[in-house]
């Protein structure tokens, strides 16, 4: 399955007027990730089914766990309890249990669950120089397997292509993927593909070709 949890820096009209000051920052790189939605469309066909998140970041993090400093953004961490817990139901855990229902049901046929990413090219005074990162759980020797597959299958299409593991973040943080693997111990595999946002229009016919190949050597 694929899903991609910064699809959309759209915000629900109940909590549009926390962000009327906030345009420039709800188009930019934190309010989703830019340029994922095209690749994500094209990569769509290529999965057993495929999810996204509707909303910005900016509203809650999709990708964070429950209780995590970065659930909530600076727009509505000063929120009432009240309204975090309908933010939390009403938008956070129908995403979530979505992607366990997928898994639930086809976990003894085992699952490979690809999130997208694209990541900016500029983080603090570093200048990211490769174009994708294969982010995965180094403890878990399967995905560790499909990790350096995906990567053989990226650089069949490109032996120009800089593919680095654990890029530009470390694979293991309680994150999304980390939360389905403590769901899911047996049968579930997850791998979280970056691509840096200015190169990611470019990348998209490659990254297609390379799921593909990736998806015919695993059947």
């Amino acid at each position: 399955m694929l899903s991609c949890e910064h699809y959309s820096n759209g915000v629900p009209l109940k909590y549009a007027h926390l962000f009327t000051k906030a345009v420039d920052v709800l188009e930019s790189h934190r309010g989703y990730d830019v340029r994922v939605a095209p690749v994500f469309i094209r990569m769509e066909p290529l999965f057993d089914q495929a999810f996204f998140f509707r909303y910005s970041r900016l509203l809650i993090e999709p990708n964070a766990a429950i209780g995590d400093a970065h659930l909530f953004s600076p727009f509505t961490t000063q929120l009432s309890q009240r309204d975090k817990a309908f933010i939390i139901s009403t938008y956070y855990m129908p995403y979530r249990k979505q992607l366990e229902g997928f898994i639930e049901q086809y976990l003894s046929q085992e699952v490979l669950h690809i999130t997208l990413h694209t990541f900016h090219p500029k983080q603090g005074n570093r200048n990211l120089k490769s174009s994708i990162g294969i982010r995965f759980h180094a403890g878990d020797k399967r995905t560790r397997k499909l990790a350096v597959l995906l990567k053989q299958c990226l650089i069949d299409q490109s032996s120009a292509l800089n593919v680095r593991f654990n890029y530009p973040y470390r694979g293991e943080q309680n994150n999304l993927a980390s939360y389905l693997y403590r769901c899911f111990p047996e049968g579930y595999s997850c791998l979280e593909l970056e691509v840096r946002n200015d190169l990611a229009l470019e990348l998209r016919p490659l990254l297609y070709a390379a799921l593909a190949s990736m998806r015919g050597i695993l059947e």
